[in-house]
């Protein structure tokens, strides 16, 4: 038996090669972590298992924690997230149920005869898509806050919504009657916390703030009424959004939840090891994996979002979810399926994973190459992510209107006035500063159709001012397409390896952030000294 000690050492050190070597061969470092987890079990080192599972809770506690603190309530009674997500897990479960009711019947032996019961129970497991996942790629191509990825949240939202029903039916009880006093539990807590919140600065404190908001105030609460606590965290979160500094609280707890929501990967390697059986089945429901990618691409369609915002929100929610194996978990514990579905289960998840990453990691590319097949099932109608298609006599535009972006452009409406103009992809952000009276339109900036249908003859600058790495640069790279363009392009850059990248997008400018700003405070604390000299 390992040393604690040692035994961290050796986590560690795989969930650090692993990662490394996915990112060298361009799949997501999350690929490798799972990869790790296997490994671990592969070589019988399973002990401190019940440690990493504790982990791993925390690290999903604090990605709906921070998923809360960006959240529009109001987004989530949207046509296309409630009725879109219902409908699309019926169809689901009835299809992957009836198709491992028949393979159960068929005389394959992948595995005993099961009920039609069990059956459906299975294809409700397969319904689900992973939050961890979808989330983790939002945020690694800067899109969490993007039409498409809040229409994603708010499935994986709804998503989570039944799955506490479920758990609530599967116990055979009702949650305790100290849940009815929960509202006003939630209404006294979020006004004292935002008292705190409002007192405590940005050191460690305020990193200790959101770790209680989100475990004790808001999931140990639900836990003790019986409710599932990673909806209290992410219910904690989303009363903490209102708060000015809510955006702070989630850039504190950032590297804690990417810290922790390792061992969610290590976890489901450690699930147990796979068989032949297991093993088959596994890849015979990679097929309902693309029957689900399509159906969320169709549905969408349908509820009149654009083929591109559809396309992308599909991609992200093409996989399969960690709460199968909850529903397995209970389906064993109650006697209704075999433990091998477990395994079964895991190894489809993984594989899910695996599979998905690469559509993920290239998706502006690929709806760039089948665009003209995918916007066949655009609607005739108006839609609520239409781009705009002139921008008159604009010369400077800006893409991204938050703090970055605001701040350049009232610079440059001193000297270039009402020729000025940001696009930005955050509706509440574009309501909000045109009521300030910016000249802003809502616009996806990494939309190749953005760039090919709108009229701007008068351009002469575009800066690329989200301040988001991913996103600027698929921009520039979209930027790069457009044939015998007259404008320039600038943006800002933090790191050596990003500053190279943007330049090969074709950016005729970079701000170096970390060179420039000190000369600039240097420059300016001159002139303030010669101002009071004089």
């Amino acid at each position: 038996m390992l040393e604690p000690w040692l035994l961290n050492t050796v986590w560690i050190s795989l969930a650090f090669v692993g990662g490394l070597f996915a990112k060298r061969i361009s799949l997501p470092p999350l690929i490798g972590f799972l990869a790790a987890g296997f490994m671990l079990n592969a070589f019988d080192i399973t002990e401190g298992s019940q440690a990493i599972e504790i982990a791993a809770s925390i690290g999903i506690m604090l990605l709906l924690f921070t998923i809360g603190l960006k959240l529009n309530i109001r987004d989530l009674f949207e046509k296309a997230i409630w009725m879109g997500t219902s409908l699309h897990m019926v169809i689901i479960t009835v299809l992957s149920g009836g198709f491992v009711f028949l393979i159960s019947v068929s005389g394959l032996n992948l595995f005993t005869d099961i009920s039609i019961q069990t059956a459906l129970l299975i294809g409700f497991a397969l319904s689900f898509s992973s939050t961890v996942f979808a989330i983790k790629i939002l945020e690694g191509r800067g899109e969490v806050n993007a039409f498409h990825g809040k229409i994603a949240i708010g499935i994986l939202i709804m998503q989570d919504v039944f799955a506490v029903l479920f758990i609530t039916i599967s116990k055979g009880s009702l949650p305790s009657v100290w849940a009815l006093a929960l509202p006003l539990f939630l209404y006294a807590v979020r006004y004292l916390l935002f008292k705190i919140l409002d007192s405590i600065d940005h050191g460690e404190l305020l990193t200790l703030f959101g770790l209680f908001a989100a475990m004790v105030a808001g999931a140990a609460s639900f836990q003790f009424v019986g409710l599932k606590p990673d909806l209290g965290a992410l219910i904690m979160g989303i009363l903490l959004g209102g708060h000015p500094r809510a955006k702070e609280v989630a850039t504190h707890m950032m590297s804690y939840k990417d810290f922790f929501l390792i061992a969610f990967f290590f976890e489901i390697g450690l699930s147990g090891m796979p068989t032949w059986n297991s093993l088959i089945m596994a890849l015979i429901f990679i097929a309902i994996l693309f029957i689900k990618g399509g159906l969320f691409l169709g549905l969408l369609t349908r509820f009149n979002l654009r083929s591109r915002t559809s396309w992308l929100s599909s991609l992200s929610l093409m996989n399969f979810s960690e709460f199968g194996l909850i529903v397995a978990g209970i389906g064993v514990k109650n006697g209704w399926m075999e433990p091998e579905w477990l395994v079964i289960l895991a190894l489809t998840m993984s594989l899910s994973f695996i599979i998905s990453s690469p559509f993920n990691q290239y998706a502006h590319q690929l709806f760039d190459r089948y665009k003209n097949i995918l916007m066949r099932l655009n609607t005739k109608t108006d839609h609520p992510d239409d781009e705009p298609v002139n921008l008159g006599d604009t010369e400077v535009l800006l893409c991204g209107m938050g703090r970055v972006g605001k701040v350049a452009y009232e610079h440059l409406t001193k000297q270039f006035g009402n020729k000025v103009m940001g696009i930005d992809y955050n509706h509440e952000r574009v309501k909000k500063l045109k009521k300030s009276n910016i000249n802003i339109l809502w616009g996806d900036s990494t939309d190749s159709n953005f760039w090919e249908n709108v009229n701007m003859p008068k351009i002469k600058m575009v800066l690329l001012s989200t301040d988001d790495y991913p996103t600027d640069l698929n921009t520039a790279n979209e930027l790069y397409c457009i044939p015998n363009k007259q404008f320039k392009v600038g943006t800002l850059g933090h790191y050596e390896d990003e500053i190279e990248a943007l330049k090969k997008a074709g950016v005729d400018f970079i701000y170096d952030h970390y060179t420039l700003i000190g000369k600039e405070f240097a420059g300016e604390f001159l002139e303030f000294l010669d101002t009071k000299s004089t």
